[in-house]
């Protein structure tokens, strides 16, 4: 991308040891909210095989400001970074490759049902999302989005991998929402007027 910086990692020797992948504070953020508190603003890094640093949004976008990036003194599966005089704690993300397929409101000549499909989409667990149909596509404009929540010390419910479905208007409200097994290959949902299946990538095979 064309006027991207690349942002400065910390040292040569925590460039070295970070993984490469995507990371972000979407759980911390979350419960942060949930719990009625003020969450800090939502902060997503990607990390190239050649130690490069680039900021993203929520859908994968690019945000250009810098950034420290360190690896994390407890867990390889996670990063922290400094910004706006704070530091943070980042999960590492697992990437997904989606579908969807969302009724049209028009029915086909026939009077059959008509849908709108999109294929290879990205997501990652660690809140990705990515905005379908809208425009001139004949559906609603909604948005996908997935997290691998991990509760709270002391909350008694388990891990789980979550697929959620939004409005435009209400990204952090959502209208219905799967869940399977962290350890799951896929996870999929079926509402009628949207369908939508996601594929852990490396988990089919394993």
């Amino acid at each position: 991308m064309i006027g991207l910086a690349i942002l400065a990692l910390a040292d040569t020797n925590a460039a070295i040891s970070l993984q490469p992948g995507t990371y972000t504070n979407e759980e911390y953020v979350y419960f942060e909210r949930d719990g009625g508190r003020e969450p800090p603003p939502w902060i997503g890094v990607e990390i190239g095989r050649d130690g490069s640093v680039r900021r993203i949004d929520p859908f994968g976008g690019p945000v250009a400001s810098a950034v420290s990036v360190k690896p994390n003194a407890d867990t390889p599966h996670a990063v922290t970074i400094e910004t706006g005089g704070k530091t943070h704690i980042l999960r590492r993300a697992r990437g997904a490759t989606c579908w969807a397929a969302l009724r049209k409101d028009k029915p086909k000549p026939d009077g059959g049902e008509d849908w709108h499909f999109e294929r290879n989409l990205k997501l990652h667990d660690q809140g990705g999302r990515r905005a379908l149909g809208g425009a001139d596509t004949g559906v609603p404009a909604i948005v996908l989005r997935m997290r691998n929540v991990v509760w709270p010390a002391g909350n008694t419910n388990r891990p789980s991998l979550v697929l959620y479905i939004h409005s435009i208007e209400q990204p952090d409200r959502a209208l219905a929402y799967a869940w399977a097994d962290p350890g799951a290959a896929r996870i999929g949902l079926n509402l009628r007027w949207v369908q939508a299946s996601c594929t852990i990538e490396g988990r089919e095979d394993s």
